[in-house]
């Protein structure tokens, strides 16, 4: 089995909120309609989806099932490209784009960036 190093684990992290932010745009749930359906809160969704802490991996699933997004998928590190335009796919679905939303998909669009170079230099 292949062991991922820090920087794969963060990115890992990255894309499991990216892919579930995506496909919950493109159901056109908000954060608080899926947290019903949960039978959970938007706080635990948001965190889910901007990778603030480590998520339990029953919470991942749960969304992940509601989502219709296969499970498994979501731990095969997608390419720099791949993930880049999850990013802004999610961008152009979002229905209330405010100025520090703006701002998040930048941060986001330059950490993705950030994390493959240092991959990059490291091969």
């Amino acid at each position: 089995m292949r062991k991922y190093d820090e920087i794969e684990l963060h990115l890992l992290n990255i894309q499991i909120g990216c892919v579930l932010r995506l496909a919950r745009l493109e159901k056109g749930l908000s954060q608080h309609s899926l947290s019903l359906m949960l039978g959970s809160n938007p706080t635990m969704v948001g965190r889910v989806e901007r990778f603030e802490n480590v998520s339990s991996w029953d919470k991942i699933y749960s969304i992940s099932e509601q989502l219709d997004v296969d499970f498994c998928s979501l731990f095969i590190l997608k390419s720099k490209d791949d993930l880049l335009s999850i990013v802004e796919a999610s961008l152009k679905l979002e229905s209330k784009l405010t100025q520090d939303k703006r701002d998040y998909y930048t941060f986001l669009k330059t950490t993705i960036t950030n994390k493959y170079d240092l991959l990059k230099k490291r091969s």
